[in-house]
């Protein structure tokens, strides 16, 4: 069974190259919260991707926005990719006292194959990370064997922090999981989100998903922030290190 990550030709690379740094992006905040139905992500400046894989068209996922929740379902066809990404050319990284957030709410209800919900960041200078998930657990894409775990069929809060985009901190639930680092890259200045695995399925759903470069000090208020409105899920074990 093959697996690829972003498959969208512009999005993956598997060499790469050093490249200048560009200037630091000013700082921002975008989210797509699932609150109002029938408002996709590609309805709030995110751009889809689905078609075909291996010369045969497998079509999309089947998608609903409901009650605060963005569900993608891939069961029917493990051929299905359905993800959604942003562009933000050499607008993505932190400046000196900055720090780079990324955040989202997720539960894996179902999935078919090995791992298949992916969500994915580069860098201005083309350092990037990228995860994938199955019901219990998120493994680092281009990281030997970094995995964190959770509890099953919970929906759970992530947070990855980064202040160089070359090493990052992964946080679950308010608890510091993955310590980890970024992989050089071809691709640049981009997030991404959702079904990224063919020869995989899934049925997933998103709460919410927001980034963006916020000041080092108020970041640190806005996590505590969302950690006193959110809710108590599940059990966390320390990420394990292959």
């Amino acid at each position: 069974m093959r697996y690829t990550w972003f498959r969208l030709a512009p999005l993956i690379a598997l060499t790469g190259f050093v490249a200048v740094s560009p200037l630091a992006a000013e700082q921002y905040w975008i989210a797509y919260e699932a609150n109002d139905d029938g408002v996709f992500p590609e309805d709030c400046g995110w751009n889809r991707v689905y078609g075909d894989w291996q010369g045969q068209w497998h079509g999309c996922a089947n998608r609903t926005v409901e009650n605060g929740i963005f569900t993608s379902d891939s069961l029917h066809d493990t051929g299905v990719y359905d993800f959604v990404y942003m562009e933000r050319p050499g607008q993505v990284d932190p400046g000196p006292g900055e720090l780079f957030v990324m955040q989202w709410r997720l539960k894996v209800e179902e999935l078919v194959g090995r791992v298949d919900p992916t969500v994915g960041v580069a860098a201005d200078t083309k350092w990037k990370v990228g995860f994938q998930f199955d019901e219990d657990s998120i493994h680092s894409v281009f990281e030997t064997g970094v995995t964190a775990y959770f509890a099953p069929g919970l929906y759970h809060r992530f947070e990855l922090r980064s202040v160089d985009m070359l090493s990052y901190d992964l946080w679950i639930d308010g608890t510091l999981a993955i310590e980890g680092s970024f992989w050089l890259s071809a691709t640049e200045s981009y997030v991404g989100w959702g079904d990224g695995v063919q020869g995989a399925a899934s049925l997933s759903r998103w709460d919410y998903f927001r980034f963006g470069v916020v000041p080092e000090p108020e970041s640190l208020m806005l996590y505590l922030t969302l950690l006193a409105i959110g809710t108590r899920s599940g059990v966390i074990r320390k990420a394990q290190f292959a």
